[in-house]
């Protein structure tokens, strides 16, 4: 019916129209493509499904939990094996990072340190998905400097895509970080650095809407954050158009650009000092700086998380 729908607007005749649907119905190139559009459209409606069923817990897309960290145990029968955000509080009330650190506090110790940080991001729409281009290196107190002395900017930003380049600069102040709660993550020799991403910037940093292919723990140090999150299972309406990112200029997308969007239900949440948030596997999410902010994020929890691996596999 689409394919005739769409030769009647071009303006063949009905007769016209019925040849060709006899003749392509013969292709086995179109019946390979509807069979595989009739399994896709079964999973979407699976995935809407469930999403809808999701909806009946307030806590899902309403308003997310916050609660003392529990349990290593009860955290994972809560919240990781359900693929559903919690905010939780206390769980590095024995970091030693949570009164020490602060951007001055990386001038002091680290000031001559030479780091890298995504620079000139203003300068770009698409500037996560091109962060490649914007890797900068200088010493941390010219960028400390910035973030005290600059004011509110979305300019430069010490983000996870600098981690790996940034360990050896930064790793003596890891030892005032380790596990979160109690048996949430695998330490190895103790070593904090292993699987943690570092984050510091000025207020008014933002991440754009994407997904991570990993659960995620983001942790906030110092400053506070707004994390607005989407499910998972509302991808089909995402508009999800390259890797893990969205074609949608969330939040100030277009409804006549964009209508599937109308099906979405964003919720919001603030993340302050000694809090932190559950981000579960391919929620969407983007997050803006409100203040001068320094955050942790880990990966790597006593549970199965390597999920990666195999969406990559699956890419070919």
């Amino acid at each position: 019916n689409s394919i005739g729908k769409v030769l009647q607007q071009q303006g063949y005749t009905r007769p016209e129209i019925l040849l060709e649907l006899e003749s392509a119905s013969k292709s086995p190139y179109l019946k390979a493509a509807l069979k595989t559009s009739k399994i896709l459209n079964k999973r979407e409606w699976l995935i809407q499904t469930c999403d809808d069923m999701a909806k009946l817990d307030p806590g899902y897309n309403q308003q997310i939990d916050t609660i003392d960290t529990p349990s290593f145990d009860v955290f994972v029968r809560e919240y990781y094996s359900k693929n559903k955000p919690v905010v939780l509080r206390k769980g590095i009330n024995h970091w030693p990072a949570l009164k020490k650190w602060s951007p001055q506090y990386f001038a002091d110790i680290l000031g001559d340190a030479e780091i890298e940080v995504q620079f000139d991001r203003e300068s770009d729409s698409l500037f996560e998905r091109h962060s490649e281009k914007y890797r900068k290196s200088m010493l941390m107190s010219e960028f400390v400097n910035m973030i005290e002395n600059d004011g509110e900017s979305n300019n430069y930003y010490m983000t996870a895509n600098n981690t790996q380049n940034n360990v050896e600069a930064i790793r003596s102040a890891f030892k005032d970080i380790g596990d979160f709660g109690e048996g949430y993550r695998k330490l190895f020799d103790n070593d904090a650095t292993f699987s943690t991403y570092f984050w510091m910037g000025p207020k008014g940093t933002f991440t754009p809407l994407h997904h991570d292919l990993t659960n995620n723990m983001l942790v906030q140090v110092y400053g506070s954050k707004k994390v607005t999150l989407i499910p998972a299972l509302q991808v089909p309406w995402i508009y999800n158009d390259l890797h893990v990112y969205s074609e949608v200029d969330f939040p100030k997308f277009d409804l006549k650009k964009h209508p599937l969007m109308q099906h979405v239900t964003p919720v919001e949440v603030i993340i302050n000092p000694g809090d932190a948030l559950f981000i579960p596997i391919a929620w969407w999410h983007c997050v803006d700086g409100l203040d001068k902010s320094i955050s942790i994020s880990f990966t790597n929890f006593n549970a199965p998380n390597n999920y990666s691996q195999s969406f990559n596999e699956a890419q070919g």
